[in-house]
């Protein structure tokens, strides 16, 4: 590689290792501020340092990559691998780019080999961009992955004129990534899923291949398309599917349970769990183990659970398990009632497991798993709630994030008071408020839905965390629109239980304008809010605490509130409700209060709910 792209990498490297939070929760909350204040000016120095790096000496090579020497390309082909180690992505749109610009260069210059692997890696950057997406439950790129797969695969009928055996590899591995593009959602994308699995496994179990390229790890590839396969229960979770894919199905759990077998008695060690579920899960789609039965099988696998196992397959079976087991109580109610006080018991030990994890509490696989079990939450009405169970746990795991959401609160809070003093009629509807008068009389209720409106709007924005965090460089043009789906991901978590459904369509429509002629996203429509005053309050209050926060930096956040409130006023009638912009002279002194020792609370308050022990 090039000097500049060691030095990227080098310093994408310095940045993960500045953003991590692992590590005891601080008592002192001012030298935690310190310290965060020391670490991000570096990261913001490294990161100007990379973007100048790609603009002088990357950008003007992939703008024409057509002319570049076979020793550029070679460089920039490694450069791109080194982005992509694995699962773990470097820099992911960076990547995506760089595998583009190479498809373009091997088509202009007939390179057939180099063509294969980069259509299979520019698809598998693709993927894990998706993977982003399916968090708000988007599949922006699922065409495009199927194209770049599917063309590589179709060079199977000239496998015999292909020498290179690393080529045909990756020809057989796009041929099975061709189910990647498609989820289990709709009955036409999972039959098109089931079809290529089959084609798949036809060619990679015919000797006739596995003979003419015996050094491909031709065990792994088989293993893992059945792996593949035993996914598709989500299609017959959701009705779909015959008996020829039950008997598919049961042929991969069979093959895997096997292999999972032969393995951990070679090894001296337990079966992996987590297949171990899934194989018996596939028996009750199947029809072979009743509910009962595989309720009762999930509560014995997680009675073997360590409480002290803080590992991957720890949290797995601590965090991610009670979510899993939680999902199957919902397919009957009879039993969502019934094994209330079971589940239940399961979340306060997801809380204690949390709670008492030594030295990582802030450790991001923890953050990521705690999110994957509010997909099938549980409410009950004694119980944890889904919003006590974000706000106090799940949000605080990232204090940057939460300082943010938490000083949106406030300020939300702050706006509505004065907002119902001057203009009461404006929440008649909202929280079942049938007058002035009882708008009036609730001021209290509606100041605290507002603060707690902007506390969880931004609630999304932590399942693309990573991607800010971790980021090595300025934005570029996609990752501002991924990003941007924040707001979808918001919703969709929200929108899910009583306690949390009233405030999802605010994260959904905060970065929408008042006119609906700019910010995004484009499909909110206001008038399917019923709680839109809110939502226009917390826009504001949003872009107050950003503006503020931005100007901090300077030293300057009294003057920056003052420019604020003027901007803010400017756009009444475009990007904020115009009565309320007008609030903001009227309640400049307790907005400055606020801001003035807004963050340290907020952030002292992200330290001491990670030090709690209940929620």
């Amino acid at each position: 590689m090039r000097q500049y792209q060691e030095t990227y990498i080098q310093n994408l490297k310095k940045i993960a290792a500045l953003a991590e939070l692992s590590g005891d929760i601080p008592l002192d909350v001012d030298r935690f501020l310190a310290e965060r204040k020391k670490k991000q000016e570096e990261i913001d120095r490294l990161r100007y340092e990379n973007t100048e790096l790609l603009r002088q000496y990357l950008m003007p090579v992939l703008d024409n990559i057509i002319s570049a020497d076979e020793a550029e390309v070679n460089e920039l082909a490694e450069f791109a691998l080194q982005l992509a180690p694995g699962v773990k992505q470097l820099d992911l749109v960076l990547t995506y780019d760089i595998h583009n610009a190479l498809i373009a260069y091997a088509r202009k210059w007939e390179l057939r080999d180099m063509l294969i692997r980069e259509l299979y890696l520019c698809g598998m950057s693709l993927y894990y961009m998706q993977n982003f997406m399916a968090r708000a439950g988007k599949r922006l790129y699922s065409v495009k992955i199927r194209m770049l797969f599917g063309e590589a695969a179709s060079w199977l009928p000239h496998y015999d004129e292909i020498a290179d055996p690393q080529t045909r590899g990756y020809i057989h591995r796009s041929m099975a990534n061709l189910t990647l593009g498609d989820g289990w959602e709709s009955e036409e994308n999972g039959r098109r899923k089931i079809r290529a699995m089959r084609r798949s496994l036809q060619v990679l179990t015919d000797p006739v291949y596995q003979e003419k390229t015996p050094s491909l790890p031709w065990d792994t590839f088989i293993y893992k398309s059945h792996q593949s396969r035993m996914t598709a229960i989500d299609f017959m979770r959701r009705g779909f599917g015959d008996q020829d894919l039950v008997r598919e199905i049961m042929e991969s759990a069979e093959y895997v349970r096997e292999r999972q077998l032969k393995d951990s008695q070679n090894r001296g060690i337990e079966p992996d769990m987590r297949w171990t579920v899934e194989y018996e899960a596939v028996l009750y789609h199947c029809g072979i183990r009743t509910l009962p039965e595989l309720l009762l099988g999930l509560e014995k696998f997680y009675m073997k659970r360590n409480p002290l196992d803080y590992s991957q397959d720890g949290i797995w079976q601590n965090i991610y398990l009670p979510g899993l087991y939680a999902e199957y109580l919902s397919f009957e109610e009879d039993f969502r009632i019934k094994k209330k006080e079971v589940l239940g018991h399961m979340y306060r030990m997801v809380v204690r497991y949390v709670r008492n994890a030594p030295n990582n509490q802030l450790n991001a696989q923890l953050l990521h798993t705690l999110i994957a079990i509010l997909e099938s939450f549980q409410e009950y009405p004694d119980g944890i709630s889904q919003k006590d169970f974000l706000l106090n746990l799940v949000a605080c795991r990232n204090p940057d994030s939460y300082a943010f959401q938490y000083m949106t609160g406030m300020v939300s809070g702050i706006l509505m008071e004065e907002a119902v003093r001057k203009m009461p009629e404006a929440f008649v509807g909202v929280l079942g408020c049938a007058s002035r008068e009882q708008v009036q009389q609730s001021v209290g209720e509606l100041t605290a839905f507002a603060r707690e409106s902007g506390m969880l709007h931004d609630i999304g924005a932590i399942l693309f965390s990573d991607m800010v965090t971790l980021a090595g460089r300025s934005f570029m043009k996609e990752e501002r629109i991924m990003y941007a789906h924040h707001v979808y991901a918001g919703r969709l978590m929200l929108s899910r239980c009583d306690s949390t459904r009233p405030y999802a369509m605010t994260a959904l429509g905060h970065h929408r304008y008042y006119d609906e002629k700019g910010g995004y996203p484009e499909d909110y429509v206001r008038s399917d809010n019923p709680n839109q005053a809110v939502t226009d309050l917390v826009s504001i209050a949003v872009y107050l605490t950003s503006y503020v926060s931005e100007r901090e930096k300077m030293q300057n956040s009294v003057l920056s509130l003052a420019q604020a409130v003027v901007y803010a006023q400017r756009d009444g009638g475009k990007r904020f409700h115009p009565e309320f912009v007008k609030l903001l002279p009227g309640v400049l002194n307790r907005l400055s209060d606020c801001f003035t020792d807004g963050k340290r609370k907020a952030y002292q308050k992200a330290l001491s709910l990670l030090r709690r022990e209940e929620i």
